[in-house]
């Protein structure tokens, strides 16, 4: 049988599943998905198809696993270094677009259950919307799905440590439902823990890029919206005195969810207030979110004094910033707006992330910047305009500190300057990957850069856990080793 047989055989399998309109072997529709929101590419597939349901996407692996064709699963395709290759031309693409439903807001419960292809703008909207807090990440939250965080941009930072149950296809189309609750123990009704009864295994499947499983509904717990807003914003020019104040921060409180401590850089502050050139300044926001004012206002003046006391001054102008932050909790989904508005304003990206120790940042975050401006002079040798440079950093825990030393290019349809800020962003992790780091993105080319530094027992478990639940590897074939 022929190549273009077998899709055909493979297109009318898929279709008796989720139906003729749900699934293609159109070359433009297929060529869309070959595209995605990085410089390193989508997936070249033979097959799309588009399931609805837990139980289609059961059906969907069944089907590749009987035949062992690979399949490459994408949500919003939102990814900065881009999708597993699977097997060129020979993939059937799952996309999880279509289950985007909020299966149940949990009011008593504070929990919400929905299915893994929802956006989370989708999902946050639903939940505020009901009087719930859920975490979700600043950029760009309208293409970022549930499942595709979870799998890997930090295995869904910010709510992880929430998700409590997921449901995931195994690649043999076999359906499993983890957490302490009706997954795990057939006589519960709700969702409330996720370790009760048995084994974490709600934990092997974040942060596994999308190796192990399907996943495609999942169960969080939930706060309430925080109602009033308060802020404080200061300079600092030393870096340690930065670094103190996140650790006494730290100390006090858990910056996640309702007291995020936001770090500005030199470059970062430039942009905020035109004239500070040349000036190693760093910019400091507290974020206080919470239900009383008398809570938030004595959080404010214990902030304040903790940062004043390291050498933190106020201006005039940041205190007219603070004064009209506060209020209510809509202010984060402003904030998050004008974050996504401000980014794409600033030209073509050179994203360079970081999660660094904090006991080790002082060491290492010099040498990110530093290594960053040697490429921008490299860059400008070239040709190439750098038109901002954004350093932004915040402490995601008592432990890690979380940011960017990003570079935005003048944006051109020349193929040399996207060549080379592609470039860019693999040397700088292949950089900070000799300093000891780990980047937080379990994705496309940084999966295989994190494998590269794995011990020999963990990259044994990963193995053995894969072996076991994938013996034919077809799911996302080219995550974490190369195909």
């Amino acid at each position: 049988m022929n190549t273009y047989d077998k899709q055909n055989m493979l297109k009318r399998a898929l279709a008796e599943v989720v139906g003729d309109q749900y699934v293609t072997t159109d070359k433009m529709t297929v060529f869309a998905y070959s595209q995605d929101a990085s410089l390193f590419g989508g997936t070249d597939a033979a097959v799309v198809v588009r399931p609805g349901s837990t139980e289609e996407v059961s059906k969907i692996m069944k089907c590749a696993y009987h035949h062992a064709v690979p399949v490459v699963v994408r949500g919003g395709g939102s990814s900065i270094y881009g999708q597993p290759k699977g097997i060129p031309g020979s993939n059937v693409l799952l996309d999880m677009t279509r289950m985007n439903k909020i299966l149940d807001i949990n009011k008593q419960g504070m929990t919400v259950c929905a299915q893994a292809g929802i956006m989370m703008g989708k999902l946050q909207q639903a939940c505020n919307q009901a009087g719930f807090y859920i975490f979700v990440p600043a950029a760009p939250f309208h293409t970022v799905s549930l499942g595709g965080w979870l799998s890997g941009a930090a295995g869904g930072g910010g709510i992880w440590w929430e998700t409590i149950s997921v449901t995931v296809v195994l690649p043999d189309g076999t359906i499993v439902k983890t957490g302490g609750g009706p997954g795990t123990n057939t006589r519960l009704k709700h969702h409330y823990s996720r370790v009760i009864g048995g084994p974490d295994f709600t934990g092997m499947f974040i942060g596994d890029g999308g190796s192990f499983g399907v996943k495609t509904e999942v169960a969080i717990r939930l706060l309430g919206l925080p109602h009033i807003t308060r802020a404080c914003i200061l300079e600092f020019l030393e870096l340690e005195h930065v670094l103190e104040l996140i650790r006494r921060h730290g100390e006090r409180v858990n910056p996640h969810p309702f007291d995020p401590l936001l770090v500005f850089g030199p470059g970062a502050t430039e942009i905020f207030s035109p004239g500070s050139e040349g000036v190693e300044k760093f910019t400091i926001m507290a974020i206080m979110q919470g239900h009383t004012e008398r809570e938030m206002d004595a959080k404010k003046d214990i902030f304040n004094d903790i940062a004043e006391s390291l050498g933190g001054t106020h201006t005039a102008e940041l205190d007219a910033i603070t004064d009209l932050m506060a209020g209510g909790g809509e202010a984060e989904e402003k904030m998050e707006m004008f974050g996504l508005s401000f980014f794409n304003g600033l030209g073509l990206a050179a994203w360079l992330p970081f999660n660094i120790p904090r006991v080790s940042f002082l060491e290492i975050y010099p040498k990110l910047v530093a290594w960053r401006e040697e490429r921008l002079a490299e860059a400008t040798k070239k040709g190439f305009e750098c038109r901002a440079r954004f350093e932004f950093f915040t402490p995601s825990d008592q432990c890690a500190v979380s940011g960017e030393v990003d570079a935005f290019f003048k944006d051109t349809d020349s193929p040399e300057l996207r060549e080379f800020i592609k470039d860019m962003i693999l040397d700088y992790q292949k950089y900070t990957h000799e300093l000891g780091l780990l980047d937080v993105y379990n994705q496309g080319v940084m999966s295989r850069l994190n494998a590269a530094c794995w011990s020999p027992g963990f990259k044994s478990l990963h193995t053995t856990v894969k072996k076991a639940l994938d013996p034919k590897g077809i799911l996302n074939p080219g995550l974490w080793v190369e195909t």
